[in-house]
């Protein structure tokens, strides 16, 4: 992937930045089986579906959009099944526990290296600044998780900062619906920076382009050491976006469950919902949420199906203390996974 980023400056001093990543507990990377989590009733059992393929679409989980469904109650709805979910077990749910040992499972391939290099197999080079890895200095489950390492370089108020991602393109008519976990170790502190994770890419109405320059995309990520979501339009230039920073400081020092919800379903206006998060179970406000540039609207553009997935750390800015991360039991499908194995 060779997508550009600005470093931007947001209302209220705000940096703007792009990100990306998700969570499962697996144990080899697949295409796994993966069930709806079990519901106590009826209105838990459509939070679940999220809005999902087949139908399920506009139901309360897509919070802004859909048939008019109440955010409120689906929020408490959703972040209340967070422990119900039964993870990997239904169909069309994968799941990537990085348990083959390699920084590319199956269907993955390198995604971007800029300042940053993506190790593979037979990789005889001493890598001694950024680079991404499966190794098993900290899994979450198992014996091996993808390890971005000694990410260092450049300052947290200049454009720029190292990456090292890799990529997975979707089946065919995966959905307008995606939901996403991953568990994520941080170590020793969360940058400034606007640091990416996930993201999922989809191409905009009407296209069937699917170079990674021409996709709208949906990013899990942190910024200010607190978590962040972002929607955005191609990249470069990846903006006018909508930016949502919470209040919740990255979880340090030990793995926490993340969860998102990326609902392209045609809502009000035709727009795509804003994304959604959750950390150990608990859905994130967004106290900070505003569009960049302040003075051009972000119209999220709904999902036909979403394309492309990228995983890895992503800095838009420098970072000045050498920082790892762990990214382990990562899943996505078109309905809610849930934290557990």
């Amino acid at each position: 992937m060779t997508a550009i980023a600005a470093l931007r400056v947001a209302p209220a001093g705000w940096l703007c930045l792009l990100v990306s990543l998700s969570p499962s507990a697996c144990g080899s990377s697949s295409a796994g089986n993966a069930s709806l989590p079990d519901a106590a009733s009826q209105s838990d059992a459509s939070a679940e579906n999220g809005g999902g393929s087949g139908g399920d679409a506009g139901t309360d989980a897509t919070g802004d959009s859909g048939a008019g469904a109440d955010a409120t109650d689906s929020s408490s709805a959703v972040a209340s099944d967070a422990a119900a979910g039964t993870g990997c077990s239904r169909a069309g749910t994968l799941c990537w526990g990085f348990e083959e040992g390699v920084t590319t499972p199956p269907g993955w391939n390198v995604g971007r290296t800029d300042y940053g290099a993506v190790v593979l197999p037979n990789d005889t080079t001493p890598h001694t600044g950024p680079a991404l890895v499966v190794d098993q200095t900290r899994p979450h489950w198992g014996r091996y998780s993808l390890h971005a390492r000694a990410f260092l370089g450049g300052s947290p108020t200049t454009q720029g900062g190292p990456k090292a991602t890799i990529v997975y393109t979707l089946p065919a008519a995966f959905g307008p619906v995606l939901w996403g976990r991953v568990f994520v170790y941080t170590e020793p502190s969360a940058p400034d920076s606007h640091a990416g994770l996930f993201n999922a890419r989809y191409p905009r109405p009407g296209s069937t382009a699917t170079a990674t320059s021409a996709l709208d995309w949906y990013e899990v990520a942190s910024y200010t050491q607190k978590y962040m979501s972002v929607w955005h339009p191609p990249e470069p230039p990846g903006y006018p976006e909508d930016v949502q920073v919470s209040a919740t400081p990255v979880v340090l020092g030990r793995f926490a469950c993340l969860e998102w919800l990326f609902d392209g379903s045609p809502g009000d206006a035709g727009q795509g919902s804003a994304p959604r998060m959750w950390v150990d179970g608990t859905e994130l406000p967004w106290p900070d949420s505003f569009t960049y540039p302040d003075a051009a609207p972000a119209a999220r553009e709904p999902v036909g199906s979403f394309l492309m997935l990228e995983t890895g750390v992503y800095l838009y800015q420098g970072l000045t203390t050498s920082t790892d991360w762990w990214l382990d039991d990562l899943a996505v499908a078109p309905r809610r996974i849930g934290c557990i194995p």
